[in-house]
């Protein structure tokens, strides 16, 4: 493996924050070292330490009384393709719960920060049982599948009313691409009509000029409703030598927590702060350690399944293998020395160590996505510790794996659309002018299934926008009018802010296959599709 270095952006900053920021961090430089020195010692005062200010606690406050370095460990797995007699129920509540060893109170699926991870096979039909035990509607997305949008499949327009239970039905094609996804709440709302019809939606005004009303993703995510999912096991598309190697999923999610020990949740007027200080964790871990041997080859199931941060990830010392992005397999195995994964987005990747003892660390680098948008900064998240044995290392792969999907570069296009991404934190956030309505598209005229449009998005913002898709995976054909070589499709793209006077812009092409009904589209920054950057598309035979 070759040493790499990693690119570091400029960091951007929310403009309308300068101010508020200034005194914030002059109160958390008070605060930081009395707080590192408990931290030091493994106890929990510092949060109490906050308890006379309303500032956000620091990095430091938050992390005293959680324990670090512990051995990575996966989530639990639900399957029931080799357990056959297992039933798949997500029980969402709030719940107390350990987050790296210090008691937190948020929400869950079965009472972990991280949910279980969920594994199906191309051709299986799923039934998952959601009870809504928490005192506000939800529902379930299972971002990425090519599954249906109707109906009790993958409708995001279902509103699970509190204290009651359903059960969604997937049945996956059986030429369903396998690799990583992920499922999350896609919560439109706090409570369901009054009438009981779900199709309806949830607090969204009922028609247009009735004034927007913003969602609950943003909150329940942020809480702990997210878990990865894994559609069958793209080491069967690997070579013979690699395809009973370990893999682990590393789930990429962050918490705030305030001064009572709560994760912190938005308001009617405010969304969370992405840009205060956070804790990240791998798997709800705090910087664990992951032992591997020398020369050692591993899949990792990378996934960002928080609700607004990015992640733009470098193994010190090494490359990414990329062999599956989005869940879909790579028509073009590359390598890379970073990988930028905002909310949503997921790759698999290949990591093979070095042939001697020693060890690196996965960290997220310092980065910044628009002067409107957030700073981050360079952030350890686990340590890879290379010991044992050591084993012989495997040949490299190379080219195109089995079950990719076809390039569309020379597709027939159907139809050219525009979407026009805008706004900011105080003005809301739109597409094509519009916040999101139940009772409406942006396009007024649905795209026919079994064709290939073209979408071109433009971003008029000062931030980033992950674009995602529900329910068929794209092709990027173009960034900022730079030509995108085909290496396989994906469900989430970074459109880049404007700059300079210029929007962004990518251009996509969606093939419409299999599924009708109403096919959602949005930035998966969860405080912006919350608050308006939302619509779909129908979808007709």
């Amino acid at each position: 493996m070759s040493n790499t270095t990693g690119t570091v952006p400029d960091a951007g900053r929310r403009q309308r924050r300068r101010h508020v920021m200034a005194i914030q961090a002059l109160a958390a430089a008070l605060l930081v070292v009395a707080a590192a020195v408990v931290y030091s010692r493994g106890a929990s005062a510092a949060s109490t330490s906050a308890s006379t200010t309303d500032q956000p606690l620091s990095t430091a406050q938050q992390q005293a009384g959680m324990t670090s370095g512990q051995p990575f460990a996966d989530p639990p797995v639900l399957d029931t393709v080799t357990s056959p007699n297992t039933t798949i129920t997500l029980n969402a509540h709030d719940t107390r719960f350990e987050v790296a060893g210090k008691q937190v109170w948020g929400k869950s699926y079965n009472g972990s920060f991280i949910a279980p991870t969920l594994h199906f096979v191309p051709g299986e039909h799923a039934t998952i049982t959601l009870v809504n035990n928490l005192s506000v509607a939800t529902n379930l997305h299972f971002h990425g599948l090519h599954v249906s949008p109707s109906n009790d499949s993958d409708d995001s327009f279902l509103c699970i009313a509190p204290g009651t239970t359903f059960h969604y039905h997937l049945d996956l094609p059986a030429d369903h691409p396998v690799g990583t996804y992920w499922y999350h709440s896609h919560a439109m709302g706090t409570t369901c009509p009054s009438d009981g019809s779900a199709m309806a939606g949830m607090d969204m005004p009922p028609s247009p000029g009735a004034g927007f009303s913003p969602g609950d993703v943003e909150n329940q995510i942020f809480a702990g409703l997210s878990g990865a999912l894994v559609v069958g096991d793209d080491r069967a598309l690997l070579p013979p030598t690699l395809q009973h190697i370990a893999t682990h999923t590393v789930n990429l999610k962050d918490v705030q927590l305030d001064k009572t020990g709560h994760i912190v949740e938005n308001t009617d007027t405010t969304s969370i702060d992405s840009n205060a200080p956070t804790v990240r964790l791998v798997n709800g871990q705090l910087l664990p350690v992951l032992t591997v041997k020398p020369g050692e080859t591993q899949l990792w199931r990378l996934a960002n399944v928080g609700a607004d941060i990015w992640y733009h990830l470098q193994l010190d010392g090494y490359r990414f293998t990329v062999i599956g992005q989005d869940g879909v397999p790579a028509s073009k195995v590359t390598t890379a020395d970073t990988l930028l994964l905002p909310p949503g987005k997921r790759y698999d990747v290949l990591v093979t160590a070095g042939n001697r003892p020693g060890g690196t660390t996965l960290r997220t680098l310092a980065f910044g996505n628009g002067p409107d948008g957030d700073s981050y900064p360079d952030t350890p998240l686990f340590t890879v510790d290379v010991a044992g044995s050591a084993q012989a290392q495997l040949p490299p792969v190379s080219g195109a794996l089995p079950s990719s999907l076809p390039d569309l570069s020379n597709a027939t296009v159907a139809q050219n659309r525009s979407v026009t991404l805008s706004g900011d934190d105080s003005a809301g956030f739109f597409i094509n002018g519009r916040q999101f309505r139940m009772d409406s598209s942006v396009f007024s005229t649905p795209a026919k299934l079994n064709t290939v449009e073209e979408w071109t998005i433009t971003n008029e913002a000062g931030e980033d926008h992950p674009f995602h898709i529900h329910t068929n995976s794209f092709q990027v054909i173009s960034i900022n009018g730079v030509p995108q070589p085909y290496a396989g499709r994906q469900d989430t793209v970074p459109v880049p802010h404007e700059a300079n006077g210029v929007p962004g812009k990518v251009v996509i092409r969606v093939p419409f296959s299999d599924f009708t009904g109403k096919v959602m589209f949005h930035c998966h920054i969860a405080a912006h599709e919350d608050n308006g950057m939302m619509s779909y598309i129908d979808v007709v035979d």
